[in-house]
C-alpha cells in the first residue's frame, strides 16, 4: 500500500497545479462569500430541495460539492432564523422523491409548523411523493405546510408502514453452514436470520407494536395539519396510494400543476418580485443577527451509522466512528471548554467494546459537571441506545427507533459444506480453545458454555448500566429490555426516554440543565469540524492507507460492505457480543 502511496503521490505532483488551482479557487470563493457577509433583498423565499438526501453531519467535506447540502441541524437552524428574519416571506420547498425516515420527517415538519407559528407561510411541491414506495413519512411531512402542489401526473403513495427481515437459515442448510449462535433474549431477534427459517412470535409481536406506533403518529399529523379525523386518515391508508386527481378530492394534496406555475403562484402569495434564496446564502447573510450574547457554549458530537464504522471517505459519507467520539468526549472531560454536550445519535448499534468505550466517555464529561443531552434521529437502538444512556437527559422523536436492550453474538460452521466441496482444512492450535472461532468446525460443549457466559456478561453489564441510569427496578428493567424495540413514544412511557421531540427540544432541555432562560442564546460548535476531502487525500497518500477510498473486492470487504448497507447485522462472527438492532428493513 506505501508503493501505492507514492505513485499516488507522483500523480498528485504531475497534476497537482490543476487540482491547487481549482481547490484555492473554490476556497477563496467560499471564504469571499463569507467575508461579504451577503444582505439579504428585501423580498425573498427561502427555498429548499428536500428530494436529495439531508445529512446528520460531514466527517469529511464532499469531494465534488464546494458547498454541500445543508445538514439537518443547519435546516432546522435556518428555518428558525428565517422566522425572525424580516427578509424571508415565505418558504418554498421541493419534496417526495427522496425516501425519508419517519423521525427526520417530524423533525422537518416541526420546524416547518414553528416558521408558520411565525405569521408567515411555508408551500411545497412535490413531483411525487414517494409514489414507488411506502410515502407516509412524506405525506407526514408535506401535510405540515399551508399548502401542498404537486404535477399533474404524479402520485400520494400513503400506504402504511411495512418491515422486512430476511432469514437464512434453510439457505444456510443448504449450504451445509451451520450458525452457533447465542442471543438474550426472545425480542433480540438479531440472530434469528441466521438460525431460524422465519419470525419468532416475541419478534412479530415487538415489530408489529413497532410498526403500530409508527403509523399512529402519522396518521395523528396528518389529520391534525389537513384538518381530518384520525378515523378519515386511517381510511385513506388502507385505500393508497393515490393518483393526483385523487389525492386532491381526498384532501391530501391542494393544487395540481407544474412547478413553474407553483412558483410564479409563490411570488404572487408573497406580492412583487421576490428573489428565492437559498440556504447557504440566508445562514451567511443571517450570522451575525444575534440580538444577545451567547450565554453557554455547547459542543454538538455526533454518532452515525454502525458503530465501529470510523471515519468517511472522500465524498462526504460517515460512519460511527467510535474512537474519535471517544477522544473527543474525553478531551471535553479533561480540558473543558464548553458548558454543554449535545450527541445527536442515529444509530442500529454494533460492536459491544466500542458502544462500552463512548458510554464510558459520556460518564466522564458528566462526572466533570458539564451535562449531556442526547438527541435522537430515526433510530438509536441497542448500542445505539447504549451510547445513549449515560446522558443526563435523551430526547427522541416519537418514530425514533430504540430500546432493542439485548445481545447477540456466534460463528457459522462451514464444515459441512468443505465436506461436499471436497475441502480438508487441517488445524494446529495450541491451547484448549484457541481454535474455538474456526468457521471449519463447531465448537465442542466447554467452548459453547464458555461463550454463553460471555454473552450473558454483557447482557448483564448493559442491562445494569441502563438500570442504574434510568432508575428502573428489576421489574420495570425487565419490562423495557429483553431486546425488545421501542418507538420513542413508547419508550418514554416505559422510562427508557425522557421527552419527545428533536433538536429544538433537545436545546431547550440543554438550557434547563444549565439553568437558563428558555430564550438564552447558544452557541454551537461542531465537532470535530469536517476535514477538508484534499487534506484526507494527502494524509492518504503521505501514509499510504487509501482503505476507506479503494473498493474492497476480498471477502473480508465484501461482508463488510453488506454490514454497512444493511446495518444492524453486525459482524459474522462476535466473540464480545453486538448490541445491534434485528436487520428490519423499512419497505419504502
Amino acid at each position: 500500500m506505501r508503493l501505492i502511496g507514492k505513485i499516488l503521490l507522483w500523480l498528485c505532483a504531475g497534476t497537482g497545479a490543476l487540482v491547487l488551482v481549482t481547490v484555492l479557487a473554490v476556497v477563496a470563493f467560499t471564504a469571499s462569500v463569507r467575508d461579504r457577509a451577503p444582505d439579504l433583498p428585501d423580498s425573498a423565499v427561502l427555498t429548499m430541495d428536500w428530494n436529495g438526501t439531508i445529512p446528520e453531519y460531514y466527517a469529511t467535506k464532499p469531494l465534488f460539492e464546494p458547498v454541500p447540502p445543508a445538514t439537518l441541524l443547519e435546516t432546522v437552524q435556518t428555518i428558525e432564523a428565517a422566522a425572525a428574519a424580516p427578509e424571508i416571506k415565505a418558504i418554498a420547498v421541493y419534496l417526495g422523491e427522496e425516501p425519508l425516515g419517519f423521525a427526520r420527517a417530524e423533525e422537518l415538519a416541526d420546524a416547518i409548523r414553528r416558521f408558520r407559528a411565525s405569521g408567515k407561510k411555508a408551500y411545497a411541491y412535490s413531483y411525487d411523493l414517494a409514489a414507488l414506495g411506502d410515502g407516509t413519512p412524506e405525506v407526514m411531512l408535506a401535510a405540515a405546510f399551508d399548502k401542498v402542489w404537486m404535477q399533474p401526473s404524479g402520485m400520494v403513495g400513503l400506504t402504511g408502514v411495512a418491515l422486512e427481515v430476511p432469514y437464512f437459515a434453510d439457505g444456510l442448510d443448504e449450504l451445509g453452514v451451520e450458525a452457533e449462535f447465542e442471543q438474550r433474549h426472545e425480542f433480540k431477534g438479531g440472530a434469528d436470520p441466521m438460525t431460524r427459517a422465519g419470525m419468532s412470535e416475541p419478534v412479530r409481536q415487538s415489530l408489529t407494536d413497532l410498526a403500530q406506533g409508527m403509523l399512529n403518529t402519522a396518521v395523528r399529523s396528518i389529520a391534525a395539519d389537513r384538518g381530518l379525523r384520525d378515523d378519515v386518515v386511517r381510511r385513506l391508508v388502507d385505500t393508497g396510494p393515490f393518483l393526483a386527481e385523487e389525492a386532491v378530492s381526498v384532501g391530501l394534496i391542494d393544487r395540481l400543476d407544474y412547478a413553474g406555475a407553483f412558483e410564479s403562484w409563490v411570488d404572487e402569495q408573497v406580492g412583487g418580485m421576490p428573489d428565492w434564496v437559498e440556504v447557504p446564502l440566508v445562514r451567511a447573510a443571517l450570522a451575525d443577527r444575534q440580538d444577545q450574547p451567547a450565554e453557554a457554549h455547547v459542543a454538538v458530537l455526533f454518532g452515525i451509522g454502525p458503530i465501529g464504522v470510523d471515519g468517511s471517505d472522500p465524498f462526504g459519507e460517515t460512519g460511527f466512528d467510535a474512537t474519535g467520539l471517544t477522544l473527543e468526549l474525553e478531551d471535553i472531560a479533561a480540558n473543558g471548554g464548553y458548558d454543554a454536550v449535545l450527541l445527536r445519535v442515529d444509530s442500529p448499534g454494533g460492536a459491544y467494546g466500542p458502544s462500552d468505550e463512548v458510554w464510558n466517555a459520556v460518564q466522564m464529561v458528566r462526572d466533570a459537571g458539564i451535562p449531556v443531552v442526547v438527541s435522537m434521529g430515526d433510530m438509536a437502538a441497542s448500542g445505539g441506545y447504549f451510547v445513549s444512556v449515560a446522558a443526563d437527559h435523551i430526547v427522541a422523536r416519537e418514530s425514533t427507533i430504540t430500546g432493542s436492550i439485548g445481545v447477540y453474538g456466534g460463528k457459522f460452521n462451514a464444515n459441512a459444506l468443505w465436506d461436499k466441496l471436497g475441502v480438508n482444512w487441517e488445524q494446529i492450535a495450541v491451547g484448549r480453545n484457541a481454535g474455538m472461532w474456526s468457521m471449519n468446525r463447531p465448537f465442542d460443549a466447554d467452548e459453547k458454555e464458555r461463550f454463553a457466559r460471555s454473552i450473558d456478561f454483557v447482557y448483564t453489564d448493559f442491562t445494569s448500566k441502563v438500570a442504574a441510569a434510568r432508575g428502573l427496578d428489576a421489574a420495570a428493567l425487565d419490562a423495557a429490555a429483553r431486546g425488545r424495540v421501542w418507538t420513542g413514544a413508547a419508550a418514554k412511557d416505559v422510562g427508557l426516554v425522557d421527552e419527545l421531540g428533536g433538536y429544538d427540544t433537545a436545546l431547550n432541555a440543554v438550557r434547563r440543565l444549565l439553568t437558563l432562560d428558555t430564550t438564552a442564546a447558544l452557541e454551537l460548535k461542531i465537532l470535530p469540524e469536517p476535514a477538508s476531502p484534499w487534506d484526507a487525500l494527502m494524509e492518504a497518500a503521505r501514509s499510504g492507507d487509501f482503505s476507506p477510498y479503494l473498493m474492497d473486492k476480498t471477502a473480508a470487504g465484501i461482508v463488510a460492505g453488506l454490514e454497512k448497507k444493511v446495518g444492524g447485522i453486525g459482524l459474522l462472527t462476535a466473540p464480545r457480543g453486538m448490541l445491534s438492532a434485528p436487520p428490519v428493513r423499512v419497505v419504502r
